[in-house]
């Protein structure tokens, strides 16, 4: 008679001789080992609730996503009342100058082209959460992104070149992007 992994229906394996020391024993045609509860993705088993880091990824990525469906949605359907509160909830965080704002489907975002970048790196950050890096790494990383910001209002403010909404959205992006990962890895190594 051969013995059963718990749960599994399937007899258990041993690891290779050839293994390290340690190893434990693979599923069949799994990557766990045997025995392992199934996980949902992001680690949590599906009982738990969800953690502080899985919230704010979800509130990110929601809210950095935001302006740049609202005019797409502006643009198909009317949003009344609604879409006057989504938009109005970007005017403190933003001057709206129609000539550095950009048009979606013929609507103007909430925001203007760098803001629209920041968001839209905060977003794309907290999807992708990559790399994982200590504060220590981030700080240089995020006054250099900001710095390069800098370089580009102060250029365009001093009339050196155009409203280029290309680099305003690269620098937007590239920052928010760090700062939702920076954000990210120090929340996910708060202890408890």
């Amino acid at each position: 008679m051969t013995a059963r992994a718990p749960g599994r229906g399937r007899p258990p394996t041993q690891a290779p001789a050839d293994a390290p020391q340690g190893a434990e024993a693979q599923a069949p045609g799994g990557d766990a080992p045997a025995g392992a509860e199934e996980q949902a993705p992001g680690g949590s088993s599906p009982a738990e609730p969800p953690s502080l880091l899985s919230a704010v990824r979800c509130a990110l990525v929601l809210f950095g996503a935001l302006p740049w469906c609202l005019p797409l949605a502006r643009s198909r359907m009317p949003l009344g009342a609604l879409g006057s509160a989504l938009d109005g909830v970007f005017a403190p965080m933003c001057h709206r100058l129609p000539e550095r704002s950009i048009a979606l489907d013929g609507v103007v975002m909430p925001l203007c082209s760098r803001c629209a970048g920041i968001f839209a790196g905060l977003a794309a950050g907290a999807a992708i959460a990559r790399p994982h890096l200590a504060m220590t790494a981030w700080r240089p990383i995020l006054i250099a992104l900001a710095a390069l910001m800098a370089v580009d209002v102060t250029t365009q403010d001093l009339g050196l070149h155009p409203v280029w909404h290309t680099t305003r959205l690269a620098t937007g992006l590239a920052f928010g992007y760090a700062a939702a990962a920076a954000l990210l890895a120090q929340i996910a190594r708060r202890p408890g």
